[in-house]
């Protein structure tokens, strides 16, 4: 007897719902990992796909190459899972379209022939074309390192969180630009379909995945599935021709796998789709929004954009540069129809009716002419940026190569250039960023246009409060000019940092021997010494801190402490004056004058007309019965010193004990 069960349909999970969760989770751990580095001081290195870069061009393994990888073995195994369930900007677009539905506007997915290349082509620029520049200048490859935090940024555990992170007002462009602005204008994932180079490198990996929504039952060709997709996807139609869904852009978000009556598709292993072409399945003419002339335009006029927007006030990254140029060159094409079409809408916002300009079209043309005219100052500002880099960059080549012959006519012109341009940025600029008045200020440093160098430096720590290095150099421009209060202000501000780098340790204590320098001039030796001494502390081989010490103790009558720390500076220096002359006036003073004369006779090495040491060495000469010798020192010291009172005395005691004799 044959027993037949009833057809019962298995619920379902909501994976829209366990999609959000999943996506509002990872802005959780991002809260949860600063609340860490907050309370600890310490915490893992932002998981940034961007820190891949520094991996491939200068082989340091950062966390986010570490966490790159990962997403890609991910991807090879089951599919674009990551894009979809753990991608903050997916969640950041997949908000914004269902904040647009709430106000019942669905975003209008666009075509075009061109938009679809930009991914492809900002993968060549970030990844390829570097290593192509590599193999044609003969550069070798880079080893791979792991870099520890005192080194640089790029390390696993970092003591600075926002070391690679943007700004909250680049942030803010960002989320606006690659989440709201281009999903309105473009459609849902548009950014993943239209900008994303990391989207790209998962849609090719995509391609070698097992891991593919399938046909797993009886499929009546409802389309459900296809109306539900956010990427897109006639899903449909691919399920019938191929039994699985084989667009690379297919981002496993599961709806349709939800919306399916029948229970007809799953997600499962299968044949990966390799090169399976689309093309195939689809018998209509694919229908574009825009013509081949638009559509080349859209290639200029994207190109342009991002020449003026990318790097732009040392603020534009290249994917929120991405997003702009896209965005524009978008409008760029709709204004221009605007002119020439009896009817004309972005999204639901009728601008032309009947042929003529509604309200919301005037007031479009309005926001348009100031977007060209923002732009147009914008490529103003990148030109005298780029132009004053590059004569920037000329000074610092000449300069920094030890093996070229300076011509200084060659460096006063690069110089000018550099100015004239940096300046330019400067003035015109609605604002000026930390790096423009860094290289402004270095420029006025190397023309000894001290109130200038100090002038910029000031206005940047105004921006970045915690730049040391600034910080160090504007100290020191204020000593030159004898502000020393001011300078010991800075200095002191610098110690009260916390030191994250050996750069900055190394900083800390440059800065902990300049205030003890002011210290020890305005007659307070002991905080000098102790200064001298947290510097040693931070750099056990702080050659100025051994000698800053060493000279204090001597001229303080401790000898004893003097000998010993200039000795150990003595480790450091190849030639010092200052300390062969120091340790000279501490064995004189002990009457050691076979100890003394050794570093007599070095100082004179250094600094052959040093007139107090030739005539120290003349009167060790005598102690040690070198009469004649020491009476020809003296003789040759009075011709160039006739007003030499103590070798004179000296002379006439030798003369008179010869005399006696």
């Amino acid at each position: 007897m044959k027993l037949h069960l009833p057809n019962v349909q298995t619920k379902k999970p909501n994976y829209g719902t366990l999609r959000a969760i999943s996506l509002g989770a990872i802005y959780l751990l991002f809260g949860l990992h600063i609340a860490h580095w907050k309370i600890a001081g310490r915490t893992l290195a932002p998981l940034e796909f961007n820190e891949v870069l520094y991996t491939l061009h200068r082989g340091i393994i950062t966390a986010g190459f570490i966490f790159m990888g990962v997403a890609m073995l991910s991807t090879i195994i089951v599919g674009r899972f990551f894009c979809s369930w753990m991608c903050h900007i997916v969640a950041l677009q997949d908000l914004s379209e269902w904040l647009l539905n709430k106000f019942k506007i669905k975003p209008k997915q666009i075509k075009s022939r061109f938009l679809l290349m930009i991914p492809f082509f900002a993968v060549l620029y970030l990844f390829i074309l570097p290593q192509i520049e590599r193999i044609y200048f003969g550069q070798p490859l880079p080893v791979f390192r792991i870099q520890s935090d005192n080194e640089g940024w790029a390390s696993f555990i970092t003591n600075d969180f926002w070391r690679n992170l943007p700004g909250l007002g680049v942030t803010l462009l960002t989320f606006f630009f690659c989440g709201f602005l281009i999903i309105y204008l473009l459609g849902s994932r548009s950014f993943c379909q239209f900008v994303c180079p990391y989207g790209a490198i998962f849609a090719i990996t995509d391609r070698v995945s097992p891991g593919k929504i399938k046909l797993t039952g009886d499929c009546n060709q409802c389309g459900l599935c296809t109306s539900v997709c956010s990427s897109h996807i006639k899903v449909h139609k691919e399920i019938l021709h191929f039994g699985k869904v084989v667009d690379h852009n297919c981002l496993k978000d599961l709806d349709c796998v939800q919306v399916c009556p029948n229970d007809a598709i799953h997600f499962g292993f299968t044949k990966p789709s390799g090169l399976q072409q689309l093309s195939s399945i689809y018998s209509e003419k694919k229908v574009y929004d825009f013509t081949w002339k638009e559509d080349i335009a859209l290639l200029f006029l994207f190109t342009l954009f991002l020449c003026i927007y990318f790097g732009l006030y040392d603020s534009v990254a290249f994917l929120l540069a991405l997003s702009i140029s896209t965005i524009l060159s978008f409008l760029c094409i709709k204004t221009y129809r605007l002119k020439n079409n009896y009817f004309q809408q972005i999204n639901k916002i009728v601008l032309k009716n009947s042929g003529k300009l509604t309200f919301y079209g005037k007031a479009y043309l309005f926001i348009f002419s100031l977007i060209v005219i923002f732009t147009i100052h914008s490529a103003f500002i990148r030109y005298f940026q780029l132009r004053g880099e590059h004569y920037y960059n000329k000074v610092a080549f000449i300069t920094s190569d030890t093996s070229l012959e300076l011509n200084q006519e060659k460096i006063s012109y690069n110089i000018i250039r550099a100015n004239q341009h940096l300046h330019s940025a400067y003035k015109l600029g609605l604002f000026a960023p930390a790096p423009l008045l860094r290289q402004l200020a270095a420029l006025s440093i190397y023309t000894k246009d001290s109130h200038k160098a100090i002038f910029y430096l000031e206005k940047m720590l105004s921006l970045t409060p915690k730049d040391t290095e600034a910080r160090i150099r504007l100290s020191k421009l204020l000593i030159t000019l004898q502000n020393e209060p001011s300078a010991a202000n800075h200095l002191k501000t610098i110690i009260g940092e916390h030191a994250n780098t050996a750069t900055e340790n190394n900083i800390k204590g440059e800065a902990l021997i300049l205030l003890g320098h002011l210290e020890e001039k305005n007659g307070f030796p002991i905080e000098a010494l102790n200064h001298y001494n947290e510097a040693l502390e931070i750099d056990s081989n702080n050659k100025e801190g051994w000698l800053a010490a060493g000279v204090l103790f001597t001229r303080s009558g401790k000898l004893y402490e003097g000998e010993k720390y200039l000795l150990k500076a003595s480790k450091y220096f190849e030639s010092s004056s200052t300390i062969e002359n120091n340790l000279a006036a501490i064995y004189l003073q002990q009457k050691l004058y076979g100890k003394a004369r050794p570093h007599v006779e070095k100082l004179l090495l250094i600094e052959p007309n040093q007139t107090q040491a030739i005539f120290n060495l003349a009167m060790i000469k005598y102690s040690s019965g070198e009469i004649e010798e020491a009476k020809n020192d003296l003789l040759s010291l009075l011709r160039q010193h006739p007003d030499h009172v103590k070798a004179r005395q000296a002379l006439q005691l030798i003369e008179s004990d010869q005399k006696q004799k």
